[in-house]
C-alpha cells in the first residue's frame, strides 16, 4: 500500500511540471518571438522494459526537462518602422547587462541617442558587434531584407548606409542526432525576458536565406487552443492522481484504526 502511495505522488511529479510549462507558454502569447517551452520524457528505457515483458514504471517521475520548440511563428504588420520580424531560422544579436545575448523579438525603436535598442533599452548590434547609430536628422531608417540600415535624404534623394544587423544562427540547435539536444546541454537556453544564451563553445553563424522583414513582428508560435486542452488534461489526470492518494490513505487509516484493533 506505502508503493501505490510512492506510485501515485511519483506520478503527479511529471504532470506539475507540465503544468508549469503550460502555464508560463499561456502567459507569453502575446510576446512577439517568444517560442514555446515543452517537456522531454523519458519513453526509450520504458518502451524497453515493454518489450521485454518487464514491469515500465509508466507511472513514474519521466520528466527529463524541458526544451523549446523554434518552429516559426506567424508574422503580422504594425506599420512601425522599427519593428522587425526574421522570416527563417536565426536571432538578433543584442547587447544586455549580463552579456551579448539572442532574440527573435523585434520590437525595437530609436533611444534618446540615436541607438536602436529593444524594448529594454538594450542596444541591437550590427555584424560588427557595434551598436547601431541612427542619425539624428532622421526619424527611420530603411532596412532591407538582408538586414542592411539605411537612412535616405528626401532633399538630396541618395541613401547614407548606417549599418548592418547582425543576424545569427546556430546550426547545431537543429541537429537531431547532437548529444547537446538534451534538456541537460541544449544549446540555447532560456535567460531572464526571454533572451537566448548559448551554450559555452556553441558553433555561431551567419543565418542563411533568412530575410528580415521591416514593419512587421513575428507573433509567438504559442497555439492558446492547444496549450488550453493540454493544461485540462493535464490538471484531470493530477486530479485522478490526488484521488488514489486519498483512497489509500483512507484505506490505511481503516487498516490501523480498524483491523489493528484487538478486541477483548
Amino acid at each position: 500500500m506505502i508503493e501505490g502511495l510512492f506510485i501515485s505522488a511519483s506520478g503527479m511529479l511529471p504532470k506539475a511540471t507540465r503544468h508549469e510549462a503550460i502555464a508560463n507558454n499561456l502567459a507569453n502569447m502575446e510576446v512577439p518571438g517568444f517560442k514555446r517551452d515543452s517537456i522531454f520524457m523519458r519513453e526509450m528505457m520504458e518502451a524497453k522494459k515493454r518489450l521485454s515483458g518487464d514491469y515500465p514504471d509508466w507511472r513514474l517521475n519521466r520528466a527529463e526537462g524541458t526544451w523549446t520548440d523554434f518552429e516559426q511563428g506567424k508574422l503580422h504588420q504594425t506599420g512601425n518602422m522599427f519593428s522587425l520580424a526574421l522570416n527563417g531560422q536565426g536571432f538578433f544579436a543584442v547587447r544586455t547587462p549580463e552579456g551579448v545575448q539572442y532574440t527573435r523579438n523585434g520590437n525595437f525603436s530609436k533611444d534618446n541617442q540615436g541607438r536602436l535598442v529593444d524594448a529594454l533599452g538594450n542596444p541591437v548590434l550590427n555584424n560588427q558587434g557595434e551598436e547601431i547609430i541612427i542619425p539624428p536628422s532622421f526619424s527611420a531608417p530603411l532596412i532591407d531584407d538582408g538586414g542592411v540600415i539605411k537612412v535616405r535624404d528626401e532633399t538630396r534623394g541618395t541613401d547614407q548606409l548606417v549599418g548592418r544587423l547582425q543576424v545569427v544562427d546556430f546550426p547545431e540547435l537543429y541537429d537531431r542526432n547532437l548529444k547537446a539536444q538534451t534538456p541537460f546541454q541544449p544549446v540555447l537556453s532560456k535567460g531572464k525576458q526571454g533572451f537566448y544564451i548559448p551554450q559555452p563553445g556553441a558553433q555561431q553563424v551567419p543565418a542563411q536565406n533568412t530575410k528580415v522583414i521591416q514593419g512587421y513582428l513575428e507573433d509567438s508560435n504559442v497555439e492558446p487552443v492547444v496549450e488550453m486542452v493540454k493544461m485540462i488534461d493535464v490538471y484531470r489526470s493530477y486530479e485522478a492522481d490526488q484521488r488514489a492518494i486519498q483512497i489509500q490513505d483512507g484505506t490505511l487509516e481503516r487498516a490501523v484504526n480498524d483491523v489493528g484493533v484487538v478486541r477483548s
